[in-house]
């Protein structure tokens, strides 16, 4: 390669490293990651196609799956009962307007619900912890998918129950597409902010301790078992939030929604996106509800390709798509600190005076004095 072609291709490969430490070394690449994506994102859900109400879906259960992810990722209880929860709160919907409540007096009937359920389950599941505390919310969700289906005189069993108005704000009305899923994106980041606030709060540095060592913390003078009742009835109350928009999305709730299956898709959209990290099940429930809605059109055995993606995920990237974007700005900051070897540069010396003369090569001198030996003292003339 000639001197100047490697000038050439130095220039441009600093040009790309500046780039790339600009970008990736400013504390905001995280920030406005997040929000090209939330641009990107509100563009195709409101674009008025077969992907915004895949969007809107997801949205949906990405908010239950940020709430067991609060519970699971930072708790490190692990709930199979939260599809019950979000079942809770679209029933709740439907049936107190279907005995003539309005839409609003109805949502609140429902979170009402949904909280009263949740302080009451909280007192059985945070007795234990483990896989005892996944049997038992695995328990708690099959009564409350068993009560759906049984208590036919008021869910109406298999055939659901219909909702049929959505509320209003002002003169948005919520019965339109759009409006329904501007309000969906409002809630969503509301309880997405909020959800990460309470992970840096001592609450949820509490919750931490619980994971890695809930003796340590007990030994500190921490409450643990008040600890793991707070967290199961905040995550099933956010739960009964997105089971309240579920309920107005579809205008139908039936049993389907809160069966063991659900519980599984939320199990997976949390691991699959990245535990403890809050974003990263939404990224999870994407993917999820692409393989439901979009990828089972073109495969009948659709399920079995999920589970293939999920095995790979826990082997190969056990910190979820999360991780695999974390490391993605790690590998940027690399790039944007490390650089090429220096190229090699013409150095001036700077001689005062006349030039200086090349140094002659040293000859060989059979007295010459041995290395390590002393150098023999060389007399100077004496002065006039």
């Amino acid at each position: 390669m000639s001197l100047g072609s490697w000038h050439e291709s130095l220039g441009r490969f600093r040009s790309a490293r500046g780039a790339a430490r600009v970008w990736a070394l400013t504390p905001a690449a995280g920030p406005l990651l997040a929000l090209a994506a939330l641009v990107v994102g509100s563009f195709y859900l409101f674009a008025g196609t077969y992907v915004s109400t895949i969007l809107e879906d997801a949205l949906v259960f990405a908010i239950a799956a940020m709430g067991l992810d609060l519970l699971g990722g930072f708790g490190g209880l692990i709930s199979l009962g939260q599809a019950g929860f979000l079942g809770v709160g679209a029933y709740g919907v439907a049936i107190a307007e279907a005995h003539g409540f309005g839409p609003w007096p109805a949502v609140g009937i429902a979170l009402g619900v949904v909280l009263g359920v949740a302080l009451l389950t909280a007192v059985v599941a945070v007795r234990v912890s483990g896989i005892s505390f996944v049997i038992i919310t695995l328990a708690i969700g099959q009564i409350l998918w068993g009560l759906s289906y049984e208590w036919t005189s008021l869910t109406s069993g298999d055939n659901g129950v219909p909702v049929t108005t959505n509320p209003s704000i002002g003169s948005l009305d919520l019965t339109h597409p759009e409006a329904l899923r501007a309000a969906t994106l409002v809630v969503f980041l509301v309880v997405m902010g909020l959800l990460l606030l309470v992970t840096r709060s001592p609450f949820g540095l509490s919750l931490r301790g619980l994971r890695a060592n809930e003796r340590r913390l007990q030994a500190l003078g921490y409450r643990t078992a008040v600890q793991r009742y707070l967290g199961f009835v905040v995550s099933a109350f956010v739960a009964g939030i997105a089971g309240v928009l579920y309920a107005f999305a579809n205008h139908l709730m039936s049993p389907t929604a809160m069966d063991f299956s659900q519980d599984g898709f939320l199990v997976i959209m949390v691991v699959v996106g990245g535990l403890a990290t809050i974003w990263g099940p939404v990224l999870g429930a994407v993917l999820v509800v692409l393989f439901q809605q979009e990828i089972s059109i073109y495969l009948s055995r659709w399920e079995t390709v999920m589970g293939v993606v999920f095995i790979a995920a826990v082997i190969f990237t056990p910190d979820g798509i999360a991780g695999l974007v974390r490391r993605g700005l790690a590998l940027l900051r690399r790039v944007g600190t490390s650089g090429p070897p220096p190229a090699t540069t013409h150095v001036e010396h700077r001689v005062t005076g006349s030039e200086a003369a090349p140094a002659s090569p040293a000859r060989a001198d059979d007295n010459a004095t041995p290395l390590g030996s002393p150098r023999p003292s060389v007399p100077t003339p004496e002065g006039p």
